[in-house]
Parts: C-alpha cells; sequence; structure tokens
C-alpha cells in the first residue's frame, strides 16, 4: 500500500457543490487533507485575488508537510505559484466545478483581466479534472474558441497540451445524511404537492414561468427552496431551507415528490443526486450534465424541453391524480457512479500516481 500523503487543498469559494465535495473527500480519503478556504462570495474577486490571499497566509503560517496541491478553477494557479515559489516543486490538481472561461461570442476574449485566469490555471497544473463528460466538452469548446482569437497564442497553440492534462472524476456525493434520515424514526411523510428546488445559479424566470401557469391552472404546488428567493415570484408557496443546513435540506428531500432543476447548462448537481437517492422523482433539462445523471430509459419521463409551457405540462401531470407511476430504486444506477467511498478511492489511487510519477521525474 503506498503511503499517506499530505494534500494541501485552497478553496476560494467554499460553498455549495464546492464545500460538499471537499467535506466528502477529506472524510473518506486515506490521506491527510490539510484545508484552507474563503467564504462563497463574489467568484470574480476570488478569481483575481484569491492567489494573493492564500499566499499571505501561507507564507506566514504554513509549516506542514505538503505532496500535492489541490484547488478549484476558482484559484488563480499562476499566480499563486508566482508568489509563492516554493509550490512549484510540487505536483497540482485543479478540479473544476465551473466554467469561468467566457463565451467568445460575447466580446473579445482577454478583455477582461480575469478571463485569462483559468487558461492560465491550465498550463500551470498538473492535471485538470471535470466533474462531467459535458462540462469537459465544453470547457475545450471555449477554450479552442478563445486561443483561436488571442494573437499572442498564434505562435505557439497551448489547447494540446492542456488536452493531455484532462481527467474526468465524477464528484463523490456523501449521501450519511441520506441513510441517517431514511432509517430514523422522524423519517417525513412524502407530501405528493411538495417540489425541491435549488435557486442558486438557476434560471429563475422559467421558474417564476412555471409558477405562473400552474397557478393559472389552478395545479397546487408547494416549493421546498435552498438558495437565494429575492427575485422569485413572491407569491408562490415555499418554505425556504438555509443553504448552510444538509440535514434540513435532507428533509426537506424526503418530504417532497419531485426534484426540479432549472439550470438547464448546469456541469453538475449534487442537490439532484441527494434528492434522487432520498426518493425524489426527478424532473430535469434536457440539456447540461443531466442526460449523464439519468439511465436512458429515464430519459423520456424524466427530462424535459427548456420551455415554460412544456415544463408546466410535465409538473402538472406529475403533481395530478393520474401521475405515472415512479420507481425510486430505478435512479440507483445513476446513483452508484457518485458513490463517495467509491470515488474518494478512485480519487486517491490517481493522486498517489501523480506523486509517485514527480518524484520519479523529480
Amino acid at each position: 500500500m503506498a503511503r499517506q500523503l499530505d494534500i494541501l487543498a485552497l478553496e476560494p469559494f467554499f460553498g455549495g457543490v464546492r464545500r460538499a465535495m471537499l467535506e466528502a473527500v477529506v472524510r473518506y480519503s486515506r490521506h491527510r487533507w490539510t484545508v484552507l478556504k474563503l467564504p462563497p462570495r463574489r467568484i470574480e474577486r476570488r478569481l483575481a485575488a484569491a492567489a494573493n490571499w492564500f499566499s499571505e497566509q501561507l507564507s506566514r503560517h504554513w509549516v506542514g508537510r505538503l505532496d500535492l496541491v489541490f484547488t478549484s478553477e476558482a484559484m488563480n494557479l499562476a499566480s499563486l505559484m508566482q508568489l509563492m515559489p516554493n509550490l512549484v516543486g510540487y505536483p497540482s490538481v485543479v478540479y473544476f466545478h465551473d466554467n469561468q472561461l467566457p463565451d467568445s461570442s460575447t466580446g473579445v476574449p482577454g478583455a477582461n483581466p480575469i478571463d485569462l485566469v483559468n487558461f492560465n490555471t491550465c498550463q500551470a497544473a498538473t492535471e485538470i479534472w471535470f466533474n462531467s463528460a459535458y462540462h469537459r466538452q465544453m470547457f475545450q469548446i471555449l477554450a479552442r474558441a478563445m486561443a483561436d482569437k488571442l494573437p499572442e497564442l498564434s505562435s505557439h497553440d497551448p489547447i494540446p497540451q492542456i488536452r493531455e492534462k484532462i481527467r474526468l472524476f465524477l464528484p463523490p456525493v456523501d449521501l450519511s445524511h441520506v441513510h441517517e434520515v431514511e432509517s430514523s424514526p422522524t423519517v417525513p411523510v412524502r407530501q405528493p404537492r411538495n417540489v425541491f428546488v435549488e435557486t442558486r445559479d438557476a434560471n429563475v424566470p422559467l421558474l417564476n414561468a412555471l409558477i405562473d401557469r400552474l397557478r393559472r391552472r389552478k395545479i397546487p404546488m408547494h416549493l421546498i427552496t435552498v438558495g437565494p428567493v429575492d427575485k422569485l415570484d413572491p407569491l408562490a408557496s415555499r418554505t425556504t431551507v438555509s443553504e448552510y443546513d444538509d440535514l434540513a435540506q435532507i428533509y426537506g428531500m424526503f418530504s417532497s415528490s419531485i426534484v426540479l432543476s432549472v439550470k438547464p447548462a448546469a456541469p453538475s448537481d449534487y442537490q439532484v443526486i441527494r434528492a434522487m437517492a432520498a426518493g425524489c422523482r426527478p424532473m430535469l433539462p434536457e440539456g447540461g450534465v443531466y442526460p449523464e445523471l439519468l439511465p436512458t430509459a429515464m430519459h423520456k419521463a424524466c427530462l424535459y424541453p427548456v420551455d415554460p409551457d412544456a415544463l408546466a405540462d410535465r409538473l402538472a401531470l406529475a403533481l395530478g391524480p393520474n401521475a405515472p407511476a415512479f420507481d425510486p430504486s430505478s435512479c440507483k444506477p445513476a446513483l452508484k457512479p457518485f458513490d463517495a467511498i467509491t470515488q474518494c478511492r478512485l480519487i486517491d489511487e490517481r493522486i498517489e500516481q501523480i506523486v509517485a510519477r514527480h518524484s520519479t521525474s523529480g
């Protein structure tokens, strides 16, 4: 068995899926993880300044052992390496939870200083890990388009080198709270009109249009929401659960009959994974990561075209007395690849390979 490694994890945006993934890795990994973090506020500020903050903290306080640096795409890794030259001698992994590259069709790439952060980070990292095949594909499309429009890259194309570093690692999802609630004597009674939905990074106009259409049809629906609600229809019947209370979120899932996503281009969605494990019927966009999250046999029943009328039709049927039968066990094949114990073992093994290879070449 390989020795236990020391991993320094730096997370500039410690919230939501980033927090959930890191906590799962720290819990189930056999290696030693030291996590330094900043709260999840203003991603553009984290891209611009997180490297400065972390380098200052490390310079003043870091005295531990180190085998590998692990961070997310919210960090400017190239800048961190410049500020902390002693980190250059260690391998690094960047986990892409989301995509901070600009859409080149909306403007000139590189016009904003943070446009190049992810691009530079990829070149500085030893490996780049993506959380879904969809996300990996979209990143490569945007990176290619960006490189083609930057004149300073005309003499040296970095895309082939970046592609060699890319790996796919599904995020480990800790379902321990789901199993805890499921086996407790206080498991909530599932309410047929309750719909669990995450509003952060969601298409809130689409959700509001859905609420309006169901209201006009006089179809009752009660939302269990996680995330900001300042732009949500104020007349919507809802209960809001704290983003920082995982157990309350799981209780909300067990009390809901449906988990609804209104994030058509999502690169990943751990809340949907947890809600399906809690027995919710998935109602998901037909784009983004969602076709990957479901067995093909479930696509027709559970994926909707991103149109408020089509979504209202689907949800009205699912909330009605003649709703098609749903067997929660049909979601089990979709949940298995996200098992935290299995995924963390794969992550551990890959990290061991990276460190061993780096030591050999060293």
